[in-house]
């Protein structure tokens, strides 16, 4: 009993001491010294200080002698005042920086890392950061990274998982679907990890080599350094899936592909191609989805894990992540359906065309063809929809697109009619219980309509982008983009090479711009705006809560959401209109 009261009496102490440090406040006396008082103006930490930042969870920043350091709320320095700098840096702990070496601190001023890394990134959105020890800053794209330094992984409590031992250090964040032969999964993807960049992944698999040049011929390791495949092995490696490393080995003529069991250690080859790596056209062979993998070697096959074909013949394949369902086009033109495990699904077999849900979400409703109709059915083939329609989309969100006589229309999972069958066009829904889309008449233009108020609108666009969150981009036929005060600076994607920036020419880019219209049709934002930036400028859209905005505001919504982004060359005249005060 005396423990616990002892225990609680320690708890109430430090929440005492927390929450005093919350109630004082900043103070410089008449000498420029920086101390702190409480709310009644007492002084209670002597101005002493150079420079002092306010208290987080009991601790303080401050500086004497050009060196920081972390004191309490009692004035007691629990981290002695010998860095060149400190900062927060994430999950209550603190970046201390002697200059050229950084390492980490808690909140309650325990060293978690000396200071002895190069670099230390902020923690990813897995509370995932690289550590780097030793090489030479150096820049490439105007930006800074650690030529030859070593590279590891820790936590977000400053644990080291993987001891920066490694030149290269890769992260299987590189999506294969961006190369033909590849086509899903994720493969290791070079990078120089400059000073400032996060991770973007959660790491559970790295790729390492002693080479901090190049992705290739890297080995793999898990989530807290074990080593599972060695270095040098295979020439191009994608991210395990159930115990299986897809791989490819290139040469001058020849690109071989093949499995490596990270269980057993055995490996196989699945197909080899008189083809150089670049030349293929075709998805070469699959990551092991359950417990088979498709392969492509003149027609496509299935193989377990031991490189066994299961399953041969096949001239098309689909493969629905949403579902976890394959589809295979057979001799006879129709699709044969199967799970991961092999099994057959009869009920969706024998269709001539099939399409499965989109996202995990939605319904397991399928679109399907028969004797040259589509219908709906579900997994255990009962008709949903009925066979009647020259086409149907997908099931997106759990809607449904109805194609006759080259008019579309909308339903919902269970046939309800959302807009009538008479539109050239439908855009497609971007989330789930939408009631507005864009429909496409015979003049070529998009109006808006709403499913519940079941009309549509008078105002018609050229280009539209679909809505989501209340909003969409729309840009009626005569748009001109010198309404918009940044078109001039060229707004494009970070990282892109000033070189190519300068060969844009945007009064030819109409078709990447819009207005921001709302959900009753009022426009919102009259300034054309870029594709890349319709996510940022909703963001603030959605906070003034419907108000009209002036022409001032608009304008810097935009040159806001562009700075970090635009280029102005230096010879430039800006106009009033491309400052923002």
């Amino acid at each position: 009993m005396k423990n616990k009261l002892l225990l609680c009496l320690v708890a109430m102490g430090l929440f005492t001491l927390s929450l005093s440090a919350q109630n004082l406040r900043i103070h410089v006396n008449q000498k420029g010294k920086v101390g702190y008082v409480d709310a009644s103006g007492n002084e209670v930490i002597q101005c002493a200080y150079e420079s002092a930042r306010p208290f987080v969870d009991g601790l303080a920043i401050v500086t004497k002698s050009g060196k920081s350091g972390l004191i309490d709320a009692t004035g007691n320095v629990v981290v002695p005042l010998k860095y060149t700098q400190i900062s927060t840096w994430g999950n209550g702990l603190y970046l201390l920086n002697t200059g050229k070496k950084v390492g980490l601190a808690d909140h309650k001023g325990n060293i978690l890392l000396d200071a002895k890394y190069s670099q230390i990134s902020k923690p990813n959105c897995y509370g995932k950061a690289l550590i780097t020890l030793g090489g030479k800053a150096n820049k490439a794209d105007k930006k800074t990274y650690m030529l030859n330094a070593k590279y590891g992984i820790i936590d977000a409590n400053g644990r080291v998982l993987v001891q920066p031992r490694y030149k290269g250090l890769y992260e299987f964040s590189y999506k294969g679907k961006l190369t033909a032969s590849m086509h899903e999964g994720m493969s290791l993807q070079f990078s120089k990890h400059y000073v400032g960049d996060t991770l973007k992944t959660d790491c559970s698999y790295l790729g390492m080599s002693g080479n901090g040049y190049s992705e290739s011929n890297c080995g793999i390791m898990d989530g807290e350094g074990r080593q599972l495949l060695a270095p040098n092995k295979y020439y191009f490696v994608m991210l395990p899936k159930n115990g299986m490393v897809r791989y490819y080995n290139i040469t001058k003529s020849t690109t071989t592909c093949g499995y490596h069991n990270l269980t057993t250690g055995q490996n196989f080859i699945a197909a080899t191609l008189n083809k150089k790596f670049n030349d293929i056209k075709l998805w070469t062979h699959g990551d092991f989805i359950g417990e088979i993998a498709p392969v492509n070697n003149n027609t496509w096959s299935f193989i377990d894990k031991n490189g066994k074909t299961l399953r041969t013949g096949y001239s098309a394949l689909i493969h629905s992540e949403a579902t976890g369902l394959w589809a295979a086009m057979n001799d006879k033109k129709t699709w044969e359906v199967f799970d991961d495990q092999n099994q057959d699904i009869t009920a969706l077999s024998g269709y001539e065309d099939i399409k499965f849900p989109m996202t995990a979400d939605d319904k397991l409703l399928f679109s399907v063809k028969r004797d040259g109709v589509y219908g709906v059915i579900d997994r255990s083939g009962t008709t949903i929809i009925p066979f009647k329609y020259d086409d149907i989309s997908g099931n997106l969100y759990n809607f449904f697109g109805l194609k006759k006589n080259d008019k579309w229309g909308m339903v919902d999972t269970e046939g309800k009619e959302l807009i009538p069958i008479a539109y050239v066009d439908i855009t497609n829904p971007e989330e789930y219980h939408t009631t507005d889309f864009w429909a496409k008449k015979d003049d070529g233009l998009y109006y808006h309509y709403n499913t519940t108020r079941k009309s549509i609108a008078k105002t018609g666009y050229k280009t539209v982008g679909c809505f989501k969150d209340g909003f969409a981009l729309a840009a009626p036929a005569d748009m001109k983009l010198e309404d918009n005060p940044v078109t001039r600076a060229q707004c494009y994607e970070p990282n892109t090479k000033p070189e190519t920036l300068a060969k844009v020419d945007l009064s030819k880019m109409t078709e990447s711009f819009g207005y921001i219209v709302d959900a009753d049709d009022r426009v919102v934002m009259g300034k054309p705006v870029s594709t890349l930036y319709v996510k940022p400028v909703c963001e603030y859209l959605k906070k003034t809560r419907g108000k009209v905005l002036s022409e001032a505001v608009q304008r810097r919504i935009l040159l806001y959401v562009t700075r970090d982004n635009r280029i102005y060359n230096l010879k430039a005249v800006l106009g009033e209109e491309e400052w923002d005060y």
